[in-house]
């Protein structure tokens, strides 16, 4: 029997590249920029929720390009807007989203649930609106009384704003307050907040409409803690992601 011959073919690549091999490693680069780019929006839409701001109950944290001194909007302005980050949670201080008849209210976290808070003046001058006015803070669990410090202020007279609408709400509420006596300061009126509810209040206490009028919101309207501002008016890039800067490196 005659043995079979098998040939054996070898095979040869005789492609040759139509682009440089520098070109295809850039072309796999910007590639994959894309996509993950792509990626990095669809987590942070997730994550955030863009609005504009009107008004200027936070000034001057926002909007201070856009409202004169006397509160009135200038004409050709363009106003601020805020990212929530909607899956954060906030403390003393944040800069918060809050629902409120429908609208979403952007304001300052004073107290959280279980706190116990007063505004009342440290100063006696004999005419009331020159008084310098403080927050007084009980925190939940605790028995210490702290006296807030609030740099972000328009400036501190402004609190006998807030502290008459506070007034006002205390005397249709006089079930929900206790008196609790304060060394150096007498005794006080402390709001008492319940478990599921948040006190917040505008940065601009002469013109801001927040828990002072109506009282403390629960906690089931917070939407969300403010991490980044965008300056509309302003030019310098580095200045849209200041506030988020601060939130992480202090």
């Amino acid at each position: 029997m005659k043995q079979q011959k098998i040939n054996y073919i070898k095979k040869v690549n005789i492609y040759k590249p139509e682009f440089p091999l520098w070109a295809m490693i850039l072309f796999k680069a910007i590639f994959i920029t894309f996509i993950v780019c792509c990626a990095i929006v669809a987590v942070f839409s997730f994550i955030y929720i863009y609005t504009p701001v009107e008004g200027p109950s936070m000034l001057p944290t926002i909007n201070s390009q856009c409202f004169d001194e006397n509160n009135q909007l200038i004409d050709g302005t363009t106003t601020d807007s805020v990212y929530i980050n909607r899956f954060a949670k906030a403390t003393y201080g944040d800069i918060i989203v809050s629902k409120k008849d429908g609208k979403y209210v952007i304001k300052r976290l004073i107290a959280m649930g279980g706190d116990k808070i007063a505004i009342a003046p440290i100063t006696n001058e004999l005419i009331p609106s020159e008084r310098t006015y403080k927050i007084f803070l009980i925190k939940a669990g605790k028995t210490d009384v702290e006296i807030l410090q609030e740099p972000y202020l328009l400036d501190e007279s402004s609190l006998y704003r807030t502290y008459e609408k506070f007034e006002t709400y205390r005397s249709n509420n006089l079930n929900r307050f206790e008196k609790i006596s304060v060394e150096g300061y007498g005794t006080l009126n402390f709001l008492s907040l319940k478990e599921d509810e948040i006190f917040y209040l505008g940065d601009n206490r002469r013109d801001s409409k927040d828990c002072s009028d109506y009282g403390p919101n629960t906690i089931n309207n917070y939407v969300g803690r403010v991490d980044i501002i965008v300056y509309e008016s302003k030019d310098n890039f580095s200045q849209i992601f200041l506030y988020f800067w601060h939130k992480i490196f202090g």
